[in-house]
């Protein structure tokens, strides 16, 4: 379904499909994996499209890279995964929560190489810093990591999308855990990343569930004019519990994209 590589240190799922209309680079969350998008490759976008999902340094599988621990550095990282590898192909990027941070820098800085993004419930608010920011409230990062695990764990005996969380969250790096969680609360503080988001040049939509998106986050699409999609339901992740219809309004989106 999917064939792996390591690009630069990076394990990376991908499956080329050589007519494919273009890349699509999905950036997984805070103290995820690759393992978040597993379904995209059996999804009917794999027809159309080369897909890539990395794990991030310090997070699945990838190990920790000295000085790449922060947000800023993974979208480093992200954008020169992307040159490498999606060199003169349309890039399209997915980000599912804080990945969403990632993906809207990568598309500042790659300019026209970049058609659109699609933001899974992506942060845009301090409210949507939930999980992550809860790293500033530590000093030690394993406490942390001991403390996060066990409230997902808590979780995940009703949820296969936390189950799936839980299996990420195993393999991540305390300190890639902590740094990210950090760079999440400087987010807060200086609300730049939904302005970012919102000031998009290239195609973007943020898909977003009913009863999962905080209230601040909501005023902040209306307020923006941020064109959204939503989908019914208290699901943060649905690309796990709903992946049929995620990845069908996913390829509805990206079908409407000049390449």
């Amino acid at each position: 379904m999917y064939h792996p590589i390591i690009q630069e240190g990076v394990f990376l799922r991908t499956r080329v499909n050589q007519k494919s209309l273009a890349h699509i680079w999905l950036l997984h969350g805070f103290g995820e994996s690759s393992l978040s998008f597993r379904e995209v490759f059996s999804s009917e976008l794999a027809a159309s499209y080369s897909l890539f999902a990395p794990d991030l340094p310090g997070f699945g599988v990838s190990p920790c890279q000295p000085g790449k621990m922060s947000l800023k550095a993974a979208a480093g990282v992200t954008i020169d995964l992307i040159s490498e590898l999606s060199r003169n192909r349309p890039v399209l990027l997915v980000g599912h929560s804080l990945g969403s941070v990632i993906a809207t820098w990568a598309a500042r800085e790659l300019g026209e190489t970049v058609k659109a993004v699609f933001s899974i419930e992506g942060n845009l608010t301090r409210s949507d810093g939930y999980f992550s920011a809860l790293a500033a409230e530590f000093e030690d990062a394993t406490a942390f990591y001991r403390y996060f695990l066990d409230l997902i764990y808590e979780r995940a005996a009703q949820s296969e999308a936390y189950q799936r969380y839980f299996a990420s969250l195993r393999f991540a790096s305390p300190k890639a855990m902590m740094a990210w969680g950090r760079s999440s609360a400087q987010l807060g503080e200086t609300g730049t990343h939904g302005t970012d988001f919102a000031s998009l040049k290239c195609e973007k939509l943020y898909y977003w569930g009913t009863e999962s998106t905080p209230e601040e986050t909501q005023r902040f699409i209306e307020t923006h004019g941020i064109p959204n999609r939503q989908y019914t339901g208290d699901v943060h992740w649905p690309m796990i519990e709903t992946p049929d219809a995620c990845y069908h309004h996913m390829g509805e989106f990206f079908t409407s994209v000049p390449k």
